[in-house]
C-alpha cells in the first residue's frame, strides 16, 4: 500500500528544515517547527533514516541530513554538461583575477551555485556549491531574470516580496523591471553591496546553442578590490569568459549580439 500523500508531503518538509543554522535536530523541535504530533513525526524520521536520507547523532541522538541527499545532488550537479564544459574557464578566470568565480543557474527565483572557483582568497563570500540566493539581490540573478520570457519574468517576480539582503538591494518591483532591461543592453549585471555587505560583483550570461540563457558567470570581491578601474577590467574578463564558455556548448557568436 502506497503511503498517503500527507506523509510524504511531511516527510519532505521534514528534510527542507535542515540548514547550516540548525544542521542537528531532535524529533521534539522537529514536531514543534513543522506544528504536527511527535509519533507521526517519529515515525517518518525512523523510516528516512532507514533510507539514508536522515542519520541519527549517537552522541545527542540528534538526527542530521545524511548521504544519500548528497548522491541525489550529485546526481542532478552531473546533469549539467556545463559544469564541466565551463570549469576550465573558470579556472583560469579566477587565475587572472585572482578572485572568486561563481557559476549559477536560475530556480524560481532563486539562483542556484553549480560551481565555484578560487576558493581561498581572504575577504570573500561563504557561498557553497548547491547553495542558493534571492535571484533580484544579485548580479547572476538580473542576468538570469533578464533571459526570462515576459510571462515567467511575471511569475518569478510574484512568488514573494523582493526581501532586502542589504541597504542596496533592490526591493521595487518597477527598479527591477528598469534594471533588468539595462542588463538586456548592456551584456552584463553588477552587484554593487546588494548581496552582501562590503562586496561587489560583475556577472555576464552564459548561452545554450539556441541562444538561450542557461546560466550565469560572476567574479565577486571586496568593494576595496574592485574600485571602478578594477571593475572595467573584471568586467571584461568576466564577458569574454562567458562568451567562451557558450561557444564551448555550441554557441553561435552572432547570437550572442
Amino acid at each position: 500500500m502506497a503511503p498517503p500523500l500527507s506523509s510524504i508531503r511531511k516527510a519532505l518538509q521534514i528534510l527542507q528544515i535542515f540548514s547550516a543554522d540548525r544542521p542537528e535536530l531532535g524529533v521534539t523541535e522537529i514536531s514543534r517547527i513543522l506544528r504536527a504530533h511527535k509519533s507521526s513525526i517519529s515515525r517518518i524520521i525512523a523510516t528516512l533514516a532507514s533510507e539514508g536520507f536522515l542519520e541519527r547523532n549517537p552522541e545527542n541522538g540528534k538526527y542530521r541530513l545524511g548521504f544519500k541527499l548528497l548522491d541525489l545532488g550529485n546526481r542532478v550537479l552531473g546533469r549539467y554538461d556545463l559544469r564541466g564544459d565551463a570549469a576550465p574557464f573558470m579556472e583560469d578566470l579566477a587565475r587572472k583575477t585572482r578572485e572568486i568565480i561563481h557559476l549559477s543557474i536560475l530556480d524560481k527565483n532563486q539562483i542556484v551555485y553549480l560551481d565555484k572557483k578560487g576558493e581561498g582568497q581572504a575577504l570573500t563570500v561563504g557561498t557553497k556549491i548547491g547553495g542558493r540566493h534571492p535571484a533580484h539581490a544579485s548580479s547572476m540573478g538580473k542576468v538570469l531574470l533578464s533571459g526570462l520570457p515576459a510571462r515567467e519574468l511575471k511569475e518569478a517576480l510574484s512568488m514573494g516580496p523582493l526581501t532586502a539582503s542589504t541597504p542596496f538591494t533592490i526591493t521595487k518591483v518597477p527598479d527591477l523591471l528598469r534594471e533588468l532591461e539595462k542588463v538586456k543592453r548592456q551584456g552584463f549585471a553588477l552587484d554593487n553591496e546588494e548581496s552582501f555587505p562590503g562586496i561587489r560583483c560583475v556577472a555576464a550570461p552564459v548561452y545554450d546553442r539556441n541562444g538561450k540563457i542557461v546560466a550565469a558567470l560572476s567574479v565577486t570581491a571586496p568593494r576595496q578590490r574592485m574600485g571602478q578601474e578594477r571593475l572595467k577590467e573584471i568586467r571584461g574578463l568576466v564577458v569574454e569568459t562567458a562568451r567562451s564558455i557558450s561557444r564551448r556548448m555550441g554557441m553561435v557568436e552572432s547570437e550572442m549580439e
